[in-house]
């Protein structure tokens, strides 16, 4: 009877837990492959997430054209609240503080800040989403942005100013992501912004 009584304790205890966790996507982990065409050139991004969203990476490569071979950029965000941004070339990393947008649970003041609505529900691809539509402050104007999300995963999106289109490559939902994938690089010069 006490065993019994443990267990259904303990479960509930994980289920308030869990509750109280925030899930930033609908799977517990994944890798989202998406392209991006900004007027003809485009961008490759490849996002590894696990525990929901608290751990991400994302590595984004464009080609510059002319000659300057391909630029890279890697953010890792942690569970202690901060992204990384890695520069390998330079062995640099810059610290920030952690900006989500979680789409499965955007908090009101978020909402406001991006004059954040959901339009309806589109299926793309085979996937239930829905369709948002938001307008960012950028540094001299404001974006609209659409976008399509799927179990809080943002898997297609367009931008007005500058005009630019997302679309999924790849999505898949491994059982898990091996842990060295969320490491910041050892002996890299830090800086706090």
């Amino acid at each position: 009877m006490k065993k019994g009584f443990f267990v259904l304790l303990m479960l509930s205890l994980a289920c308030v837990v869990w509750a109280q966790a925030p899930h930033k996507y609908g799977i517990k982990c994944g890798i989202v492959k998406t392209v991006t065409d900004n007027g003809g050139r485009k961008s490759y991004n490849t996002l590894w997430f696990d525990n929901y969203g608290a751990k991400e990476k994302s590595v984004t490569t464009m080609d510059m054209g002319g000659g300057m071979g391909e630029a890279e950029w890697i953010t890792i965000s942690l569970e202690d609240g901060n992204s990384y941004m890695i520069d390998n070339t330079r062995q640099a990393v810059t610290v920030m503080k952690r900006q989500d947008v979680n789409y499965l649970d955007m908090p009101e003041q978020q909402a406001k800040a991006r004059k954040a609505k959901v339009l309806g529900e589109e299926t793309i691809g085979g996937r239930k989403c829905v369709k948002w539509e938001e307008h960012v402050k950028q540094v001299l104007h404001t974006a609209t942005m659409i976008s399509w999300v799927w179990k809080g995963i943002p898997i297609q999106y367009n931008i007005d100013r500058p005009k630019s289109e997302t679309t999924l490559i790849e999505l898949k939902q491994p059982k898990s992501i091996d842990a060295s994938v969320f490491e910041i690089p050892k002996g890299y010069k830090q800086k706090n912004l």
